[in-house]
């Protein structure tokens, strides 16, 4: 029989809270939307030169008058603290409707309170994909593509070591994007391969 507690995340509420974004996770979408803040970050853990700390509450700020002056639709990038998501989907939906885009990166739970089907503009889910590992040498495949099955999960960085997670994160994870340019439109649900965002964020990366 299914428990209540299925679905619970196995990590402590400090170590999936400050956990950071894999460098080329971040690279893949930031060369998307090119974002000028990060509003959920520790000094050792920001991705953009201007960000906001637990000292400094981003869900006390109005982000709209500390970026907008400088962008024309300026993007905030948000990995937040997974233990209370709702208050980040409240501010984000605060700031959609100040003229601000944000993208959350968070787990696809779409069992919890939070979940913003009927607020977010797109949900783009992080998908799992076939490796190409050469061709059979032998058997009743032989000379046919030998393909491995790779999961979408991530890893993300110890925020004590700097290195990223021997595991990935045991759910799913999405970018969840609110725009403000598609306020009161139907939400759009897509999928992106991990491969395709890691060749993204290192082609990003290089480039630097």
């Amino acid at each position: 029989m299914a428990s209540i507690n299925n679905h619970a995340s196995k990590s402590t509420k400090r170590h999936r809270d400050t956990t950071r974004t894999p460098l080329w996770l971040f690279a893949a979408f930031n060369s998307q939307y090119n974002y000028v803040l990060d509003a959920a970050a520790t000094k050792q853990s920001a991705l953009c030169d201007h960000f906001y700390t637990k000292q400094r509450n981003a869900l006390k700020i109005d982000w709209s008058a500390d970026i907008i002056p400088f962008e024309k639709t300026p993007a905030v990038w948000i990995n937040p603290p997974y233990s209370n998501i709702l208050p980040w989907i409240d501010k984000v939906v605060e700031q959609q409707n100040k003229g601000v885009l944000s993208t959350l990166l968070v787990p696809r739970d779409n069992r919890t309170e939070w979940w913003p089907h009927d607020r977010a503009s797109k949900i783009i889910d992080i998908v799992g994909y076939y490796e190409e590992q050469g061709v059979y040498k032998s058997g009743p495949n032989k000379g046919e593509p030998k393909l491995k099955w790779r999961s979408g999960g991530i890893r993300f960085v110890n925020s004590r070591t700097g290195k990223e997670e021997p595991a990935e994160l045991n759910k799913p994870m999405c970018l969840i994007e609110f725009n403000p340019h598609l306020i009161g439109q139907p939400c759009q649900f897509a999928t992106i391969q991990k491969n395709v965002l890691m060749a993204m964020g290192h082609n990003a990366l290089n480039e630097k």
